[in-house]
């Protein structure tokens, strides 16, 4: 039996990717087998990846297990627009003792650069964050070349006193996977990696889990009042949970509660 993938490549279909990808959700293994075997069942030739990836979801929910909210994570990243992206990758860093500064102008030898996130700790990082929409797509070796490009010409503007930061080292935060060229061009240039299924404890599913803070569309409400707390920087379920609700004055008292009790649940 073969599925259809994203890029439209057929793959045999192989039951136990459905296991792992329901384990990395939190699911328990007898549910992950459960659905993968469920799937199976019902699985006719020429099934696409993203028509499986609606099966486990649905399989999940089925069982109101918790783990349907964290299964789309990875979409729910997605929707976020780029400024919420660099805010929320700047919360995930802080998260993980880094002291960082957003949307910072720094003069370069031969321009001025707008640095996404300054991020520090024993060292100091240069982190431009790169959001994508569709989280199929690959964060290539082209935005690794402006960065590390970006991150000499600051060098350079430090030697020159032109501005106050001497960075150690390029940091790439996406909410995609890597291409290898990427890959390749950032270990010969040690330009730290962070992205989806990449790298062990710098994959950007693993900061976000460690400290759960999963993002405000993570939840299921409306797209009307997502939009409406994310412009109110209400940007993870711990901003949410930690907001001053007499100055949420765009939501009904009862749908605000039953996105609190949403979080809560995610966040025990």
């Amino acid at each position: 039996m073969y599925v259809i993938k994203a890029d439209g490549q057929e793959e045999e279909f192989q039951p136990d990717k459905i296991i792992k990808t329901c384990l990395r959700a939190d699911a328990s293994i007898e549910t992950a087998r459960e659905i993968a075997e469920e799937i199976s069942k019902n699985l006719q030739e020429g099934t696409t990846t993203h028509e499986i990836y609606e099966m486990i979801l649905s399989g999940l929910r089925k069982r109101r297990d918790r783990s349907s909210l964290l299964f789309t994570l990875r979409e729910s990243i997605s929707k976020l627009d780029s400024r919420c992206f660099e805010l929320y990758a700047k919360s995930i860093l802080e998260a993980h003792g880094y002291k960082c500064k957003w949307n910072v102008i720094v003069r370069g030898r031969s321009v001025e650069h707008q640095v996404d996130i300054i991020a520090a700790d024993s060292k100091m990082f240069l982190v431009e964050c790169k959001h994508h929409v569709n989280y199929h797509r690959f964060c290539g070796l082209g935005n690794l070349l402006q960065v590390q490009a970006r991150l000499e010409d600051i060098k350079d503007g430090f030697r020159d006193g032109k501005n106050k930061y001497d960075f150690d080292y390029a940091w790439m935060l996406t909410n995609t996977k890597f291409s290898e060229h990427a890959k390749m061009y950032a270990e010969a240039k040690d330009i730290r990696l962070t992205g989806w299924r990449y790298k062990d404890e710098d994959a950007l599913e693993s900061l976000i889990q460690s400290n759960k803070l999963f993002p405000l569309t993570i939840l299921r409400c409306s797209a009307e009042m997502k939009r409406y707390l994310l412009n109110n920087e209400i940007i993870t379920l711990k901003d949410l949970m930690d907001a001053d609700m007499n100055k949420l004055k765009g939501i009904e008292k009862a749908k605000l509660e039953g996105l609190i009790r949403q979080a809560e649940k995610l966040l025990s």
